[in-house]
């Protein structure tokens, strides 16, 4: 009687963690967005990130401009106390640090991005 036993070791995966980012503009194609329940299709999420200056503004501030794929625009809107935060996979989010509003990633299996964007409940 021949046992083949195959054990795997599965390493515990650790959350990616990224500084907010400043004063950049990061520009993703979508190929589907999930807005607060509607879904969109070949969209670009551009995010622009503003640090406060003594001028303008005390607080963090992201711009979030969303386009179709005829160049129409969907939304804009500047959400206001948020952070950006860009990671090395690719992925894009905007909010506070343990929620977020708004979450672009890439599929693992896939060559695309995939967004979620909820803006008073959150993406969890």
């Amino acid at each position: 009687m021949l046992l083949l036993v195959i054990g795997l070791n599965m390493m515990a995966q650790e959350a990616e963690t990224a500084p907010p980012t400043t004063d950049t503009e990061v520009v993703r194609r979508v190929a589907t967005l999930d807005w607060e329940g509607k879904i969109y299709y070949d969209v670009v999420m551009t995010f622009k990130s503003m640090s406060p200056n003594y001028l303008s503004s005390d607080y963090y501030r992201v711009k979030v401009t969303i386009t179709d794929s005829e160049g129409k625009k969907i939304w804009k809107k500047t959400l206001k106390n948020v952070y950006l935060y860009i990671f090395s996979s690719g992925s894009v989010q905007v909010g506070k640090p343990r929620f977020n509003q708004i979450v672009v990633y890439k599929k693992t299996d896939r060559d695309y991005f995939v967004g979620v964007i909820r803006e008073k409940e959150g993406v969890y």
